[in-house]
């Protein structure tokens, strides 16, 4: 019963790491349980705050997951896209550490950008709220370098969110780290919700100007096909290609149906749907200090949309 009692209390803690750190849905669950049954089969006597043992494991399994995979990640045919998280995965109780850092699909993204060791650091610090001594121990690192460690990702978060480097680094040096998490935890779902009724409106009506009129001139739109399915293999960059990419598969077909509004990481998205099994997935990321779509992301490798084909876990295994 103590363990049935750990398992729910840190399961979604541990599921959140994981996938912050892999960005997958499917790994993420694999971690959590392989985790767990160690945890399981383990003296725990001298184990004071199960919490921090539970985070610590999980992180540094991915870490090692992630070493593992790199050459897989490096040689992916595309844009690699995170995992997107259906409605009903990784749900649960979280306290207000956990609560106050987002898992919207675009964090996620940025997150990727950091090497394992800086994602470790920065979620360990800004997610869990963890003292430097404590991450320091969880990576056998120096106190010294972990706060270097986590000063450099938090600067390339910074960054790639601005896109404007020089007034990132005058406004880094001088904001505090709760400045900077209130701003990357922002949720831009009025714009999100937005685009979702463009788009299922387009898909009724065949005109897409209302849609475009939501999208910055300097639009990204990523397709992730893995190879599996076809997507475009390079980024479609501003807003007349996008624009020409949308007219030409409405030309052919696949507009007409199977389009619907769904949760994506918590946020307003769209979905397809062919005889009943998702097919596609789309989410956006608005302009930083703007209204307008700034970024399109388009998943359709079938491998990472299993999670909305199937029914979410349940208790441990």
């Amino acid at each position: 019963m103590m363990l049935d009692h750990i398992y729910i209390t840190h399961r979604p803690l541990m599921f959140h790491i994981a996938y912050r750190m892999l960005g997958s849905v499917s790994d993420a669950e694999d971690i959590v349980q392989d985790v767990f049954s160690q945890y399981m089969q383990m003296d725990r006597d001298g184990i004071v705050n199960d919490r921090a043992y539970l985070a610590k494991m999980t992180t540094n399994r991915c870490l090692n997951l992630l070493k593992s995979a790199r050459r897989v990640r490096e040689a992916y045919m595309g844009p690699w896209l995170p995992e997107p998280l259906p409605a009903d995965v990784g749900t649960g109780t979280h306290d207000f550490a956990e609560r106050r850092e987002n898992i919207g699909y675009a964090y996620v993204v940025l997150l990727q950008r950091l090497s394992p060791l800086e994602r470790a650091v920065y979620l360990s610090r800004e997610a869990l709220g963890f003292e430097y001594r404590d991450i320091a121990g969880m990576l056998d690192k120096t106190e010294v370098n972990c706060r270097k460690i986590f000063s450099r990702a938090r600067n390339k978060l910074l960054e790639a969110t601005d896109n404007k480097p020089n007034r990132t680094r005058r406004k880094t040096a001088q904001a505090t780290e709760h400045e900077e998490q209130t701003r990357m935890a922002d949720t831009p779902t009025e714009s999100q919700e937005q685009f979702v009724e463009a788009f299922l409106r387009a898909c009724d009506t065949g005109d897409f100007k209302p849609l475009l009129s939501l999208l910055l001139d300097e639009v990204t739109l990523l397709s992730d096909g893995g190879g599996k399915v076809r997507a475009a293999l390079n980024p479609i960059r501003g807003i007349d290609r996008v624009r020409a990419f949308y007219e030409g598969l409405a030309a052919k077909g696949v507009f007409c149906e199977g389009f619907e509004a769904v949760s994506i990481n918590g946020e307003p998205g769209i979905a397809r749907r062919d005889d009943g099994v998702v097919t596609m997935v789309i989410t956006t990321e608005r302009e930083p200090e703007g209204s307008r779509i700034r970024t399109i992301y388009m998943v359709l490798n079938p491998d990472k949309l299993r999670q909305f084909n199937q029914s979410s876990p349940g208790t441990y295994r």
